[in-house]
């Protein structure tokens, strides 16, 4: 894995934007940042809905970057696509380079399916893609065809770039609380800056699956998604 030179400037060691959130979900879009400003330089996010709460709630963030426009595409390094976005469409033309693919954007992504970027389905998401069971077989497979990386979420995560499978076992119960998706996209986008696609997704899974083993040794299944991207940085 990537890690920043001792003599490196600000913006040297990752650029990610974050493209999510809308009027009903304004969360996904927080969780998202939280997940991945610990790990790159600088996090810029446009609001896939204009909405006033949103940009109010991701504005309690004081290092995030507020873009008005849907600018700068060519500066970052990565895009996270598709958290919290409902029914809010983005023109995916425009969202060009790494990507990582998430949630609502997965619905979006459909049938063209960007060529070398990273999936986050959960098992009914893969089954929606792709039509089939989310076993280990299948996600390879479509890994391969479609030129992209799949981590498959669920008890076990499922990951592949067509070529290798790793099955990570970290993780417990209490991350099915709400949120902890998104938590994961935006880890898995902040290490897809500087890293390949397979590794960003090996190890962001293998990394949000310890945090939340950390969590549950201190306070049981009773914890959340902010208390995962709390504990990112620990693990």
């Amino acid at each position: 894995m990537y890690k920043q030179p001792k003599n490196s400037r600000k913006g040297e060691n990752g650029k990610l934007l974050i493209v999510a959130g809308s009027k009903k979900f304004h969360g996904a879009a927080v969780l998202a940042i939280l997940g991945a400003r610990r790990f790159v330089d600088l996090v810029f996010f446009y609001p896939a809905e204009n909405d006033p709460y949103l940009l109010n709630a991701v504005k309690t963030i004081p290092e995030v970057i507020v873009l008005q426009k849907l600018e700068m595409i060519d500066k970052m390094d990565c895009i996270l696509f598709g958290n919290g976005i409902g029914n809010a469409k983005i023109d995916l033309k425009r969202l060009k380079g790494k990507l990582v693919v998430d949630a609502e954007g997965l619905k979006q992504i459909k049938g063209k399916i960007p060529n070398g970027a990273i999936l986050t389905p959960h098992e009914g998401e893969f089954k929606m893609l792709f039509g089939l069971d989310g076993s280990e077989k299948n996600v390879k497979a479509m890994a391969k065809k479609h030129n992209c990386v799949i981590l498959k979420k669920g008890a076990i995560d499922i990951i592949s770039d067509g070529k290798r499978i790793y099955r990570n076992k970290t993780g417990n119960p209490g991350m099915t609380k709400g949120g902890t998706g998104d938590v994961l996209a935006g880890l898995v986008a902040a290490l897809f800056c500087k890293n390949d696609g397979y590794d960003a997704a090996v190890e962001g899974a293998k990394l949000a699956g310890n945090a939340g083993d950390k969590l549950m040794k201190k306070f049981g299944y009773n914890y959340c998604a902010s208390d995962l991207a709390e504990m990112l940085a620990n693990v």
